[in-house]
């Protein structure tokens, strides 16, 4: 179980880094932009490395297996993306850690896992907390660009949470990791790349290093993360997204000057609770 944490960690670490990169580039490029490039640099890395593997070529089962999931990622990076550009790097993070709830109670029909009653107290106990990150019961004060920041995050939420699902699927079935994040990144960048063409704004050269850090971000991110869910079970593994705030905070307050509210510190800590319930 150690090892497997140890993964799951670095996996959440490395992405959260990626967020970090994202965010230093929202105000420049817009939130299809950076989803495209995203998944597009990752999938020229991944395919690279899985050439020089010489891994074994997925047959029709795996390819069509993991479409599903390719579309959710996609979807649910396009929120994310949307969500850093108009809200606080730690606030983000807060309002998606409802997500690994989430795939508690999606486990339940998919992956025949029977969590035991704490994890719908675990649940509440999470909405509790996005509302009160979020502004509180009343949605009327709140701008409406921070608004639809809230709606995009909690949308990625629920898109997260299916393909944190279809992840523990397709690794209880076999699929090598690199394979599984190869098709993470491909299956979204292909989605995506008529949409981003029909829209495109020029890159400027600077940027294109950090594009390239974020593929391989990216790609060593997920792969710790398949390896870690092919050995782990979802509703309890899950539980280290939540150290991705920890990373959120740092890099908030040292890169972009964001001190967490106490109000957004209030919200973490009604989420961490229902962490600690779940793991429990």
């Amino acid at each position: 179980m150690l090892f497997r944490s140890l993964l799951g960690l670095t996996g959440i670490a490395l992405l959260t880094v990626m967020d970090g990169v994202v965010k230093e580039l929202s105000p420049r490029y817009s939130a299809l932009h950076l989803t495209f490039l995203r998944f597009a640099v990752t999938a020229v890395m991944g395919a690279l490395l899985f050439l020089a593997l010489r891994a074994p070529l997925p047959d029709r089962g795996v390819i069509t297996g993991n479409l599903l999931r390719g579309v959710l990622v996609a979807l649910s990076t396009l929120g994310f993306f949307y969500g850093l550009a108009a809200l606080p790097l730690a606030e983000v993070f807060i309002i998606s850690f409802i997500a690994p709830l989430l795939v508690a109670l999606i486990a339940i029909p998919l992956l025949g896992e029977r969590p035991k009653p704490l994890v719908y107290l675990a649940l509440a106990l999470g909405f509790a907390g996005v509302i009160v990150t979020a502004g509180g019961v009343s949605f009327a004060t709140i701008a409406p660009e921070r608004a639809l920041g809230i709606a995009a995050v909690l949308g990625c939420a629920v898109a997260y949470a299916l393909s944190i699902v279809l992840l523990r699927q397709r690794a209880k079935r076999g699929d090598p990791p690199l394979t599984i994040a190869l098709f993470q990144s491909a299956i979204p960048a292909a989605i995506l790349a008529l949409p981003a063409a029909l829209f495109w704004a020029p890159i400027a050269s600077a940027d294109w290093p950090a594009f390239i850090l974020i593929g391989a971000l990216g790609l060593a991110g997920h792969v710790a993360l398949a390896l870690a869910f092919a050995r782990g079970e979802a509703s309890r593994l899950v539980a280290v997204e939540y150290t991705g705030l920890i990373w959120a905070i740092l890099i908030g307050l040292v890169f972009f000057a964001e001190m967490p509210t106490p109000q957004a510190m209030l919200g973490a800590a009604l989420i961490i609770g229902a962490c600690w319930l779940l793991r429990r």
